[in-house]
């Protein structure tokens, strides 16, 4: 047989997403996660070196898990819709994207690590949004280092449990093992999902519209909130 015929084969979007289901049902900070809802797709890093993005989560849903959101640009309101994917008959509300070949630099525990850092970013609801922190910096809170120490805990506690050792198996794969082809890696790759223009209106013509109801509205409504 050729070297070609021989070499194993990893699917590596199904692998992750094997192993998250399990990180979700073992961890109760990650209980709420639904991992129907979860798309692993592999991306490609192309900067060399260990440092950079190894993995990043893309939430196809607004602030609240709403579709669309209003954005002011100028004197203009502008409204903007996430598109609604699906896969294998299922609502993806977020995209996991693994950047290949960084992510395979990183050794098992890191890789590891990777994956629970970017499962604990989606929101308490799993509605398509991401966790919201307190403060300026919502994504990680207003200490990365209290992020990170939360991460480790839970990657500690999952590893000192009946861990299942062919989830972990595939965190051992290298970047030596893909270039030199010893291993054929595969995966989804997924283009990321771009919010579209649906709506415009001019910010005066909003306060014009809002003016009028005012106008004519009762007096018991003249609470009502004008244009963002």
């Amino acid at each position: 047989m050729s070297r070609k015929e021989t070499r194993a084969s990893l699917d590596l979007s199904a692998a992750s997403a094997a192993l998250a289901a399990d990180l979700c049902r073992r961890l109760p900070e990650l209980g709420h996660i639904d991992p129907q809802s979860l798309l692993f797709c592999l991306a490609r890093s192309r900067a060399a070196g260990e440092h950079g993005v190894y993995a990043r989560i893309a939430p196809l849903r607004f602030a609240g898990g709403a579709r669309e959101e209003v954005r002011r640009q100028g004197w203009q309101l502008r409204t903007y819709r996430l598109p609604a994917l699906r896969h294998d008959q299922r609502d993806i509300l977020y995209l996991i994207y693994l950047m290949i070949p960084r992510f395979l630099r990183l050794s098992p525990r890191e890789k590891l690590n990777t994956l629970v850092h970017e499962l604990y970013h989606i929101s308490e609801r799993c509605d398509g949004d991401i966790r919201r922190f307190a403060g300026r910096n919502f994504a990680h809170g207003s200490s990365r280092r209290r992020y990170d120490r939360t991460i480790e805990n839970l990657v500690e506690r999952y590893l000192a449990a009946a861990s299942d050792p062919t989830l972990l198996a595939p965190l051992q794969v290298t970047e030596a093992d893909w270039q030199e082809q010893r291993l054929r890696l595969t995966g989804l790759t997924v283009p990321l999902p771009r919010a579209r223009l649906i709506s415009r209106r001019h910010r005066q013509d909003c306060l014009a519209q809002d003016k009028h109801f005012l106008a004519t509205a009762p007096a018991q409504l003249h609470s009502h909130a004008s244009c963002p």
